[in-house]
């Protein structure tokens, strides 16, 4: 029996086609790989607001502590905190007792006990941001934990009852932008808590300290160009963030920030009279 070889015309037809079957399925392989990363990122933000919610029936409804304390200071609320507590060992301040101890209040460490899982700070996919620039390996250091989520700031000592809408009040969310701090939490936004030593800082409607937010790493564009919100009353769900570019400005009772770029980067936020992210006050009803 004769047999018949392809000709060059046919294999270059053959290798066309697979050319063009994979030019249509590897960016659709592309869109569910990020989908899947952005279901795991919802169920983690759902299961920290969930850690909250517990804390709260032990806490008699006072809502963690967003900032380190320390005597003759006060609270340093525009601080990182080591995640998990002193992981970098006692070479380094953050592994000193004292300062153990001041960490020790903040929510990413308060939580732990109902959390049970520094994983659940990492946003999967991103990619992790030095923020110490110490070894991450060796005597006495611990692994460190990846956090991208952050805690709303203005709920500092707030007493959950008092939340106007809680099904819409973000709690826990993706502040950091498009990255995982190595080994460090963060609070954003933030009250600007006075330099006086004492305990006393709280978000006071119509005044009182007033607040700020940080830079994001990168771009607000996590997944599918927004992020994951978890709201006091730990309802979870994706937000578009930036979804107006510049000139032009985004929806104040959706988006913490305006004046996106083309690459997800916002310029200003949206801030009340007083200086608070508008977004994220315990008394806005967000109706108006």
């Amino acid at each position: 029996m004769k047999r018949k070889a392809f000709t060059l015309i046919e294999l270059l037809v053959v290798i066309a086609i697979i050319a063009i079957l994979a030019a249509i399925l590897f960016p659709v392989f592309a869109q569910a790989k990020e989908a899947a990363k952005k279901t795991a990122d919802l169920s983690n933000v759902k299961q920290l607001g969930t850690s909250i919610a517990i804390y709260l029936s032990d806490s008699d409804d006072v809502m963690p502590l967003g900032y380190r304390f320390t005597p003759g200071v006060g609270w340093r609320w525009n601080f990182n905190v080591s995640t998990p507590l002193g992981w970098m060992g006692t070479g380094q301040a953050q592994g000193q007792p004292a300062r153990m101890a001041e960490d020790a209040s903040h929510w990413s460490n308060t939580i732990q006990p109902y959390a049970k899982n520094y994983g659940l700070y990492e946003a999967p996919g991103l990619p992790g941001v030095d923020i110490y620039g110490y070894p991450t390996s060796g005597p006495g250091i611990k692994a460190p934990a990846n956090s991208n989520v952050t805690y709303n700031g203005l709920l500092h000592a707030w007493n959950a009852t008092a939340i106007a809408n809680p099904s819409q009040l973000p709690l826990i969310w993706q502040g950091r932008g498009k990255g995982n701090a190595i080994g460090a939490s963060l609070t954003n936004p933030a009250l600007i808590c006075p330099a006086n030593g004492t305990a006393d800082c709280q978000y006071t409607a119509g005044g009182g300290v007033g607040g700020a937010m940080f830079v994001v790493f990168n771009s607000m564009w996590m997944y599918s160009k927004g992020g994951n919100v978890t709201s006091t009353d730990t309802s979870s769900k994706f937000r578009r963030f930036g979804a107006t570019l510049a000139p032009g400005n985004t929806d104040y009772k959706v988006d913490p920030y305006t004046n996106y770029d083309a690459n997800g980067n916002p310029a200003q936020l949206w801030v009340d009279q007083w200086g608070y992210p508008w977004l994220f006050r315990p008394n806005y009803d967000f109706t108006g």
